[in-house]
């Protein structure tokens, strides 16, 4: 219990102090934006390439990855029947009801408490996540929203993001086996201890980021609520009937740390980037609606997982 403990307390200093540096105006909205950028491009990719470079890829992740996308594609035509009911209809709730943070919350959180060396568990789900935010999910609320159709501009942004990159060349490493190299050759060494560096910043920073990042417009709380308990409903329920019947068949019997891992991948937050495809497509007030449900349901889940954290 007290090294569980040991290990949320970073967490939670961290995250109250970028809410702290909001309140208190230290640092604005551009700097932190910056900040953020360098993350994404910078020590999030440091985290997923040695991750990729060094897990034990089996086959059956190979399925579990496509089994997460259909699973994915899945929670957005629950949603968008769910939008159905008159009582649960709104605009963007198809868009809400899939979809994670998977870089910027689900890593810096389940590394921080379970370790980075355990990362390759939560990281079977990244590609397949992935995949589907950039040709699924921006895809269809492009084409929702505003209208648009798919084009190859989407795919050529999916090979320019550091993320994407990362991991393809992480795995091209791992299998060709060319990843034992980094444990033989001065440079390559030297190369490694450097990603080493970068990716230890992406977690305390991340969290920074997240906690600046808390602000809400209280008159659309009713709203933000509901929507969460839709997806939550959604995420939950899906997520683990598909699980019963088709991934811990595939994987046999899972691992302890596996359904933590897949756990904390169900109840993370919407993409942080939803609120800023609405307001470019959509109108103001659903903009403030889609950020006030990312941001409420940022709290929840790092509730959850903390609470999860102390149970198991």
């Amino acid at each position: 219990m007290t090294e569980v403990i040991s290990k949320v307390i970073p967490i939670l200093l961290l995250i109250g102090f970028g809410y702290y540096l909001q309140v208190k105006k230290i640092a604005d909205k551009h700097t932190m934006a910056m900040v953020k950028k360098a993350v994404i491009n910078i020590a999030l990719p440091a985290v997923l390439f040695i991750t990729f470079k060094n897990m034990d890829l089996r086959l059956e992740y190979f399925f579990i990855s496509v089994t997460v996308f259909c699973m994915l594609i899945l929670f957005y035509f629950v949603g968008s029947a769910l939008n159905m009911v008159k009582a649960m209809h709104h605009t963007v709730l198809p868009f809400l009801t899939t979809g994670y943070s998977f870089g910027l919350l689900a890593i810096p959180l389940f590394g921080a408490v379970y370790g980075i060396e355990n990362l390759g568990i939560i990281s079977i789900f990244g590609v397949a996540h992935e995949l589907f935010i950039w040709f699924v999910y921006l895809t269809l609320l492009k084409g929702k929203l505003g209208g648009q159709r798919f084009t190859m501009e989407i795919v050529r942004k999916f090979f320019e993001s550091p993320i994407i990159l990362s991991i393809l060349i992480g795995l091209f490493f791992n299998l060709t086996g060319w990843n034992r190299f980094f444990g033989s050759n001065f440079l390559l060494i030297g190369v490694e201890r450097t990603l080493s560096y970068m990716a230890a910043t992406a977690t305390p920073v991340i969290l920074i980021v997240i906690g600046y990042g808390l602000h809400l417009e209280h008159s659309y709380m009713k709203i933000s609520y509901k929507l969460l308990v839709i997806r939550l409903f959604v995420t939950l329920t899906v997520g683990y009937l598909v699980k019963l019947a088709i991934i811990d068949p595939i994987i046999g019997t899972p691992g302890e740390l596996f359904n933590i891992a897949y756990f904390t991948f169900l109840i993370m937050p919407p993409p942080f980037s939803l609120a800023i495809f609405v307001g470019e497509y959509s109108t103001e007030e659903n903009m403030i609606i889609s950020n006030n449900t990312t941001v409420i349901s940022t709290v929840a889940s790092i509730v959850i997982f903390l609470a999860a954290t102390f149970v198991a």
